[in-house]
């Protein structure tokens, strides 16, 4: 495979990031569980099987993305041979000294191929570079090949939301500091 190359964002990009497809398959999910008691409330979550592959929107829309971009710190773009094949896009509006990565996409063809590991570590560097010393990565529940990436690569579960995107899907947090 040839070199990944990852840049900022142009505003030419931004119709083909927008073309990508956002979609996510998957046979499992993160499940949440939650009991109230007079005590409390404990909240939990299982890795869920599903009963057959599913098909995931994404919880953003990718018409907005023309919109959106604007209001990220840094959009970064995976490129092979000039052309994007992946994005994720960063807020450092949320807390001082942390990064927040609101999208990570990488289109269809591509996944699976360490794309959004290059453009994770690309983020991590960047942030680095800036003095910030903790990332948050956002993602839905059902998005459990990101799920597992996140883990895969240092993050740890740091909360959830309940109806947070505006498809009312439910999202985990991830973070990690970077040293």
């Amino acid at each position: 495979m040839a070199e990944i190359l990852v840049r900022s964002v142009v505003s030419p990009d931004i119709e083909i990031l927008a073309r990508f497809d956002h979609t996510v398959r998957t046979k499992k999910v993160w499940q949440m569980d939650q009991n109230m008691s007079e005590n409390g409330i404990k909240t939990g979550f299982k890795e869920a099987d599903l009963p057959r592959e599913m098909k995931i929107q994404y919880p953003h829309s990718p018409e907005i993305l023309l919109d959106r971009w604007k209001d990220f710190s840094i959009v970064l773009v995976g490129c092979i041979d000039n052309a994007p094949i992946g994005y994720l896009t960063m807020s450092t509006m949320y807390a001082p000294e942390m990064v927040w990565v609101k999208d990570l996409v990488v289109n269809h063809g591509w996944r699976r191929k360490g794309i959004g590991t290059t453009l994770i570590q690309a983020a991590i560097d960047w942030a680095k570079t800036r003095r910030f010393f903790r990332m948050t990565v956002e993602m839905s529940s059902k998005n459990y090949p990101a799920i597992n990436m996140a883990n895969n690569l240092g993050f740890e579960f740091s909360g959830f939301n309940d109806n947070y995107f505006m498809n009312n899907d439910l999202a985990l947090f991830f973070a990690r500091y970077l040293r």
